[in-house]
């Protein structure tokens, strides 16, 4: 079988057709999307603003529920939030002590959003859980599509290198078809040495992060294939998306 690959490297492009979609925001939504399932979590409600998050977790707590709100704004927390999008620091917290979430952050959960109006299967990606986000998106047909979440609606150079490496870990797995967007993700990661740590601390957002002495989040999302959890996006019961792993 022949797989067909395309990377949409910025959330302002028109999504071409796939039969699934993995989203990537390295820094730090998706990584941390990873960690709050791998550290217990159950529940995750993305939205695209912290106004709705905030909506959200009341509507939810008037319902007898009691999820956490976590995210960002300009990577850090928004004021009234209970967690930031520090991936280190929910681990920290225990996700297992409260399993539902509700997230906003700048970019990776509204590229999320938009990749679900697709209505094909979508799925959060980071280095962490590569190889087993990839599988699961292989078993829903014959083409892939890769959105990069990017940084302010503008191609991201830690997004692109992620989503090289799905790209060269896609082509050890089949024979794939490549469209200009997976080849160009794929020349970034190979010309960066697939040294992933580096390539994120040389990027924007990066720098960004370790100016505000989160490094030791750029060291968790730079570490691969570590994680199995594959979190998938679904309607809710409710009405919105809720990410869960079946």
């Amino acid at each position: 079988m022949t797989v067909k690959a395309d990377v949409v490297l910025s959330p302002e492009e028109i999504l071409p057709e796939a039969d699934s979609w993995l989203v990537i925001d390295i820094l730090r939504a998706t990584t941390t999307m990873c960690v709050f399932f791998d550290g217990g979590g159950e529940i995750l409600r993305p939205c695209r603003s912290v106004e709705e998050a905030f909506l959200l977790r009341d509507r939810l707590a008037a319902e007898g529920r009691n999820p956490f709100l976590m995210g960002e704004r300009n990577a850090l927390p928004p004021v009234g939030f209970d967690l930031g999008n520090s991936p280190l620091e929910l681990l920290e917290y225990g996700p297992s002590r409260r399993p539902e979430a509700v997230m906003a952050t700048t970019n990776g959960t509204r590229a999320l959003l938009k990749a679900a109006a697709s209505g094909k299967p979508v799925r959060p990606v980071c280095a962490r859980n590569a190889s087993a986000a990839l599988d699961a998106s292989l078993k829903d047909g014959e083409s892939v599509g890769i959105l990069c979440a990017g940084l302010h609606g503008r191609v991201a150079l830690d997004d692109t290198a992620c989503a090289g490496l799905l790209v060269e870990l896609l082509l050890r797995r089949c024979d794939a078809e490549l469209q200009d967007g997976a080849v160009m993700a794929l020349d970034i990661w190979r010309s960066g040495g697939r040294d992933m740590a580096a390539i994120l601390r040389r990027s924007v957002h990066g720098r960004r992060i370790l100016a505000l002495g989160f490094e030791g989040d750029l060291v968790c999302a730079a570490e691969t294939d570590v994680s199995r959890s594959v979190p998938m996006l679904e309607e809710a019961e409710t009405g919105g998306s809720v990410l869960r792993i079946r």
